[in-house]
């Protein structure tokens, strides 16, 4: 009986291995239509190239993905999407040449939430500081400095849309969101003195959670240990079980954040449809 036990579980333990690997793939894929695979705007094509710029929240392969649905609505334009997992404000810069290389007709930029959990305390900073390679680890004043700098390498864009964060966890009176407060106000207040448009992401994304239907009952936690096994656990369930992203978020009291972070189906319609009316003006 027990060596039949340990021979059903030697294949599963197999499978297990083989889902996780795949799971792991799928996250690390980098976005589809970037930069470097866009030809640069000649003017040929009839629609507008517009490029979406930022970290995993744009990027859309751990949760949805609001630029792929973008692409379906507006086909006559082309979308480059240069969302890269867990991304700061710095490493956004060092990879922006090529985006401008494309010289698109708009930009929308939505990067900063990594700058603010990376700022978030010491541990966490020292954390981002090594996996991401950074020169110094993230802050709120080394946040303001990159955002206007982009915005000044984007200078000669068209249109430029630059959107607030999203929450962090769905707790409006948590530490972690107010330290997100800061950081949109540092983007209202820098997208202003460059005159370029502003997209609420937050004020929207916090209206929808005013629908909510049940209690929020986690805060997010900085640790990794808990918050890298909310996001892998997460995409094991979509992508292996196929089960929803709002479906995961809900059985863990989640509205729009299935692991306190990334957008369920819920949350990308919210940028999507305020990226989608700012296009349509």
């Amino acid at each position: 009986m027990i060596i039949g036990l340990a021979a059903l579980g030697f294949p599963f333990a197999i499978a297990f291995v083989g889902a996780f690997a795949y799971v792991l793939s799928l996250i690390a894929k980098p976005p589809a239509g970037r930069a470097l695979q866009t030809p640069s705007n000649t003017g040929l094509h009839r629609g507008r190239l517009v490029a979406c710029i930022g970290d995993s929240l744009t990027h859309g392969n751990i949760g949805v993905c609001w630029v792929e649905q973008l692409r379906r609505d507006f086909p006559d334009d082309r979308f480059i999407n240069e969302g890269i997992n867990g991304d700061v404000a710095w490493q956004l810069l060092q990879r922006l040449q090529p985006v401008l290389h494309c010289k698109p007709d708009h930009v929308v930029v939505l990067i900063g939430s990594n700058d603010a959990m990376g700022s978030f305390n010491a541990s966490s900073g020292e954390r981002y500081r090594k996996s991401n390679r950074l020169p110094q680890a993230p802050s709120v004043a080394l946040y303001r400095t990159h955002l206007a700098e982009l915005l000044d390498r984007l200078a000669q864009v068209p249109e430029v849309t630059v959107c607030t964060l999203p929450p962090v966890g769905e707790l409006p009176d948590s530490p972690i969101n107010h330290h997100v407060a800061t950081f949109n106000e540092i983007i209202r207040e820098i997208a202003a003195s460059k005159n370029r448009a502003l997209l609420d992401v937050s004020a929207a994304m916090w209206a929808q959670l005013g629908q909510r239907t049940y209690p929020a009952t986690q805060d997010y936690e900085w640790k990794i240990s808990v918050l890298g096994w909310r996001m892998i656990s997460a995409c094991f369930r979509h992508y292996v079980f196929k089960t929803a992203w709002d479906t995961v978020a809900k059985s863990r009291g989640q509205w729009l954040l299935f692991d306190h972070i990334h957008l369920g189906e819920r949350a990308a319609s919210v940028v999507r449809d305020l990226v989608a009316s700012r296009l349509r003006r």
